[in-house]
């Protein structure tokens, strides 16, 4: 006999699991690079604005919480690090070349992509190794708490 009934919630799971990716983790990347991009606009040479800063940066919150809840991740707030590490990264770059023009060689193509490229990977391998020694703190204290 077949049970379709236990099929049922499982494909009903992979549907909302797949909806809360593309709504919420797509969505929330959408958000924290266009409120990224509006705040360095705002504060650039030219002053141009996309959004406020006033909007931009909360906004940018919102969209690193979006992709936590997207990736199935909530709660694990230091996966926040990862999110925003590219910002991070070319930011200050970015402003490194304004006060020094002789800093320019540093956005050549492979140099650029390499330092911006790098902040992400490391950055999750480094929240990946904390939550993974968090992880088996908790289980050490849950074996000693019931042997």
């Amino acid at each position: 006999m077949i049970d379709a009934p236990q099929i049922r919630p499982t494909i009903a799971r992979k549907i909302w699991i797949t909806i809360r990716l593309v709504v919420f983790g797509i969505g929330g990347f959408v958000a924290v690079w266009v409120s990224w991009l509006s705040i360095i606009f705002a504060f650039g040479p030219t002053g141009d604005r996309l959004l406020s800063p006033f909007v931009a940066a909360p906004l940018m919150l919102v969209g690193a919480l979006m992709m936590l809840y997207g990736g199935g991740q909530w709660g694990r707030w230091a996966y926040l690090w990862v999110f925003v590490s590219v910002p991070l990264m070319a930011t200050p770059l970015g402003w490194l070349v304004e006060v020094y023009p002789a800093a320019d060689r540093l956005f050549a193509k492979p140099i650029l992509i390499m330092l911006i490229a790098l902040a992400m990977p490391v950055s999750y391998l480094l929240v990946k190794k904390y939550y993974r020694r968090v992880d088996n703190q908790v289980r050490e204290d849950r074996a000693k708490d019931l042997g």
